[in-house]
């Protein structure tokens, strides 16, 4: 299994053949699909260009119904932006206007700005320079993440509640979330991983900031 297709799994972007999912005890189907999808929000490596500018996909977006009852404060996604680098401007321009670090940067501050339980980020960093990645780092330590990095460095910085090391590539069944991790190390600071998916039995929440890699 490809990590991408393991971070569509768990947001249900994409169906699985096998394996469980719990959310504070609720599976993806007692929460409902929409809400769960909310909850567990998943973040793509690269943001597909749109029609409009950020402002008009934000605006779009607190439409949905999920958003519009949620009891969660929405926190402030241009401040977000703002602390990493990106000008307020920049979110009245096209998305065709901008840059993959602008656009990659403000997506993420989206995402961040709806207080989703967990993040299932995908490279979110891939575009970005070092003093960039840095910042966006920072912000994002503080919240519940499943990160995918490629980048050794970037895993050891950002991991503090463990490893989640993914091994066989594309012989693992294609949707299957049984056995795809095979190694989980021992946390630093807090003694172990709080939660992770193998298609166990076991109910939990998935909390602190978890990294997948080769």
């Amino acid at each position: 299994m490809v990590k991408t297709t393991l971070l569509k799994c768990i947001n249900q972007t994409m169906p699985m053949d096998e394996g469980q999912l719990w959310l504070n005890n609720k599976t993806p189907d007692q929460l409902g699909i929409p809400a769960w999808r909310s909850r567990v929000m998943y973040i793509p490596q690269r943001t597909v260009t749109m029609e409009g500018t950020p402002t008009d996909f934000l605006e779009e977006v607190r439409k949905f119904n999920v958003h519009k009852n949620s009891k969660n404060t929405q926190d402030d996604p241009v401040q977000i932006a703002l602390d990493w680098g990106v000008r307020p401007d920049l979110w009245h321009s096209k998305w065709s206007n901008l840059s993959g670090g602008e656009m990659q940067r403000i997506s993420l501050a989206i995402g961040c700005s709806f207080r989703a339980d967990i993040l299932l980020l995908d490279e979110p960093t891939s575009a970005l320079d070092e003093e960039s990645c840095e910042k966006v780092e920072k912000t994002l330590g503080q919240l519940n993440c499943i990160w995918v990095t490629h980048n050794p460095h970037q895993a050891e910085r950002i991991s503090n509640a463990g490893t989640l090391v993914m091994r066989g590539g594309d012989n693992s069944p294609a949707n299957s979330l049984s056995g795809v991790v095979v190694d989980q190390h021992e946390a630093r600071g807090n003694g172990k991983a709080n939660g992770s998916t193998q298609g166990q039995n076991n109910p939990s929440s998935s909390s602190s900031s978890t990294r997948t890699s080769h």
